[in-house]
């Protein structure tokens, strides 16, 4: 048992949870086995740590059934009876966890027992809550979908056609308004992901619908542009298709980041992700107002405890690093270090000392210490795309600090036959680390070469379209040049 699913879900059980869980276990409603029971009440002495040496099968079936001789398939059989048991825990907690789901159902029972009079009672009560929420999101319009077809459930029941008063009205329609405004914000919100999905991996997908959906919003459904989240979602779109519209990210900026706007959290989380990704396109460019603009939205992410993507989870790998490769630029280092020392322990235990070592990394590079740097990266394995090129970027520079030039050859070579084999890197990446190796190699050249013309490769470097550590290689153009003047 020492790696089964059953413990490794028991370790992620809080104490509450696992108090409730026993309540489950110990009801003759959800389990009647009294063996799945003894092993629950075992296994719950040692939350959440799980020593191995008592998870040992054989040691748990003496401890459950001390007379009798181990057998094998009957332990297997109630591990899967208490993972089941376990499993539909979790469910039945995540459906009573919402306000909504536990009356939804009670409805849709009361319905098919045509108890059409409590049902239409459990109707209002529902919705004079959903009235109260400033939250007008793809899930509020679910709700109120569904409400609306258990009304219509009932109309159609006791609907009689006697005089010109009884001709349905305007409120046949709220259904499926309702209906279009959850599509539209869930179809957007798709859409939105796979464009933005462009940034960082090799993708193109073809979002064929989507031009109706803009003709729609921009002619007779400009109504539901009215709702702030379908506006802000289109707004993102338009600055994903044409990144040109440096308007639109300001305006979703101030939006995105105001508290005074409803707007739920998810939203602003995955909003501010699709405009740092912008954000980090216009630095590339050279930009660098939009270092100030990326650390401003990183850093109230984390004011606002929505650092990661499932509410109690862990913090994002990317966001984490953006947030300490600013910090570092924009010159505030101590509170950089505090940063990795306070939140290190809330990132994916899988990857924590691969991304602190990585940010010491930044932060030993920043300071001068690169033979420390050098240290650090060297403990940094790949996880991932994004970190197989920062590391490479990285380890080039601090070889390059450290005056190991044929090291940083020999590592430019391996990444360009990194570049030209990998095909899940996107073009822009592609592009900004192919740009990258050519001016690393040029200013290799030019330390060694007194015929180089340092005017013409800062100037090179400085109108080039994109390209990383554009700074860096300024500085140390301007250093080379420094050298020949003494």
């Amino acid at each position: 048992m020492k790696r089964s699913f059953l413990i490794d879900l028991f370790q992620r059980l809080s104490s509450r949870q696992m108090r409730e869980l026993s309540e489950a276990v110990h009801s003759p409603f959800f389990n009647k086995n009294e063996s799945v029971t003894r092993l629950f009440d075992y296994l719950r002495l040692y939350h959440p740590a799980f020593p191995p040496e008592k998870l040992d099968k054989e040691f748990i079936y003496s401890k459950l059934f001390s007379s009798a001789q181990y057998n094998d398939s009957f332990m297997r059989m109630i591990i899967f009876r208490l993972t089941s048991l376990a499993e539909e825990y979790l469910s039945y907690s995540d459906y009573k966890a919402g306000w909504y789901s536990e009356n939804s159902h009670l409805i849709s029972s009361l319905l098919d027992l045509n108890l059409d009079k409590e049902a239409a009672k459990q109707i209002s009560l529902l919705e004079k809550k959903l009235t109260q929420t400033e939250l007008h999101n793809s899930t509020y319009f679910r709700y109120k979908y569904e409400l609306e077809k258990y009304k219509d459930i009932i109309y159609s029941r006791t609907y009689r056609a006697l005089t010109i008063k009884d001709k349905p009205d305007e409120k046949l329609l709220e259904e499926s308004n309702n209906l279009i405004a959850f599509f539209l914000i869930s179809v957007l919100q798709r859409y939105r992901y796979l464009l933005n999905k462009s940034f960082s991996v090799s993708a193109d997908y073809k979002l064929d619908f989507l031009p109706y959906i803009f003709s729609f919003l921009e002619a007779e459904g400009s109504v539901y542009l009215d709702n702030i989240t379908v506006r802000i979602l289109y707004s993102q779109i338009q600055l994903l298709k044409d990144h040109s519209r440096e308007d639109l990210f300001l305006e979703l900026m101030k939006q995105l980041t105001d508290d005074r706007i409803a707007v739920d959290d998810e939203e602003r989380r995955d909003g501010i992700t699709v405009l740092t990704n912008y954000c980090i396109e216009r630095i590339y460019e050279g930009k660098t107002e939009y270092d100030t603009y990326m650390f401003r939205m990183s850093t109230y992410l984390v004011e606002k405890n929505l650092y990661n993507r499932v509410k109690g989870g862990y913090f994002e790998q990317n966001m984490f690093q953006n947030i300490v490769v600013q910090g570092i630029k924009l010159g505030e280092i101590d509170w950089t270090r505090n940063f990795i020392e306070k939140y290190s322990t809330k990132v994916s235990p899988e990857i924590r000392q691969n991304n602190y070592n990585y940010c010491l990394t930044k932060i030993f590079f920043k300071t001068g210490e690169f033979e420390k740097a050098l240290e650090y990266i060297s403990r940094v394995t790949y996880s991932d795309l994004h970190m197989k090129v920062n590391i490479r970027f990285t380890t080039i520079t601090i070889h390059y600090e450290l005056g190991n030039i044929e090291e940083v050859l020999m590592q430019l070579e391996n990444f360009k036959k990194f570049i030209q084999k990998d095909k899940l890197l996107s073009d822009s990446n592609r592009k900004i680390s192919d740009v990258f190796i050519k001016y690393v190699t040029l200013l290799c050249r030019a330390k060694y070469s007194p015929k180089t013309d340092l005017d013409e490769l800062r100037n090179s470097v400085l109108n080039a379209g994109v390209i990383s550590h554009r700074s860096w290689l300024l500085k140390k153009i301007d250093e080379l040049a420094n050298t020949r003047k003494r």
